[in-house]
C-alpha cells in the first residue's frame, strides 16, 4: 500500500517540479489573474459607489479564490481524450502503473504549482489593492483547505469530461459547456447572493453551487454552519463524481482488453 501512494506521488512531485519550472506559463498566467482582479476592482468600485466599500473588498477576495480554482485546474480532460482516442492507455493495462491515478496525479501535482502559485501572488496583489481582508486571520487556513478542496472537485469534473470520450466523438465542447455552467451557476465570477432568489433556487442543484460558492463565500461570510454545509455538498458531489469516473474507466478497461487496444 505505501509503494503505490509512494508511486503515485512521485509522478505528482515530478509533475510540480516541471509546472513550477515553467515560467513563462506562470508569468503568463499571473499576469491574466492581475488583469482580472484591476479590472474587476474598477468595474465594483463604478458599480458600487453608492454602497459599502466593505462589500467591494470582499468581491476582490472573492474573484480571487474563484479564479484560482479556475485557472489552477490543467487541461486534463483533452489528456484523457487523446490517450483514449489515441489507444494509448491500452499500452498501461498490463503495467503496474494505473493509466487514470498516474494521469490524475500528473494533474494533481500540476494544480498544487498553480494553486500555490496564485494564491501567493494573488493575495499579495488583493491586500495591496483592498488593504484589508473580508475575514479573520484565524479562519484562512480553512479557507484555503476549502479553495483546495474545491480545486480538487473541479479536476474530477475535468476527469469525468475527459472519460466520457468512449461515449462522445468529442469532448472538447462538453467540456466547454460545462465550463460556462460553472461560470453561471456556480458564481464563479459575481456571488450568487446577488441573483434572483429563484436563480439560486436552480443553481442549488448543481455541483457548481457548491464547489464554487459555497466554498468561496466563507471568505466573507465564514460561519461554522456555512463550512459545515459547502463540506457536506462537497462531499457529495465528489463522490458522485468519483463513482461515474471509475464505472467509466472500468467499462473503458474492458472494451481496451476486448479489442486489444
Amino acid at each position: 500500500m505505501f509503494n503505490t501512494v509512494s508511486k503515485y506521488f512521485s509522478f505528482a512531485k515530478i509533475s510540480f517540479r516541471e509546472k513550477s519550472s515553467n515560467l513563462t506559463l506562470i508569468m503568463g498566467m499571473l499576469v491574466i489573474l492581475s488583469l482580472l482582479l484591476l479590472t474587476y476592482n474598477q468595474l465594483w468600485v463604478v458599480v458600487g459607489k453608492e454602497s459599502n466599500n466593505a462589500i467591494n473588498h470582499s468581491f476582490i477576495w472573492y474573484l480571487l479564490l474563484a479564479e484560482t480554482i479556475i485557472l489552477s485546474a490543467p487541461r486534463v480532460d483533452r489528456i484523457f481524450d487523446e490517450d483514449i482516442r489515441s489507444g494509448n492507455m491500452a499500452y498501461f493495462i498490463n503495467k503496474p502503473v494505473s493509466f487514470f491515478f498516474m494521469r490524475f496525479s500528473e494533474a494533481v501535482g500540476e494544480m498544487t504549482s498553480s494553486f500555490i502559485t496564485f494564491i501567493s501572488f494573488g493575495g499579495v496583489l488583493t491586500l495591496a489593492i483592498t488593504h484589508q481582508v473580508p475575514f479573520e486571520w484565524k479562519h484562512l487556513p480553512i479557507i484555503l483547505a476549502m479553495c483546495y478542496f474545491s480545486c480538487l472537485i473541479n479536476l474530477f469534473l475535468k476527469c469525468a469530461c475527459g472519460m466520457s470520450a468512449i461515449w462522445f466523438s468529442s469532448t472538447r465542447y462538453l467540456n466547454m459547456v460545462v465550463d460556462r455552467l460553472g461560470f453561471v451557476f456556480g458564481g464563479a465570477i459575481i456571488p450568487l447572493s446577488i441573483y434572483p432568489e429563484w436563480f439560486v433556487n436552480i443553481a442549488q442543484y448543481t455541483p457548481f453551487y457548491s464547489f464554487y460558492y459555497l466554498s468561496l463565500r466563507l471568505v466573507y461570510e465564514f460561519s461554522w454552519e456555512n463550512l459545515l454545509q459547502a463540506i457536506t455538498l462537497n462531499i457529495f458531489w465528489s463522490s458522485l463524481l468519483c463513482a461515474f469516473i471509475f464505472a467509466a474507466y472500468r467499462k473503458l478497461g474492458k472494451r481496451t482488453q476486448i479489442y486489444g487496444g
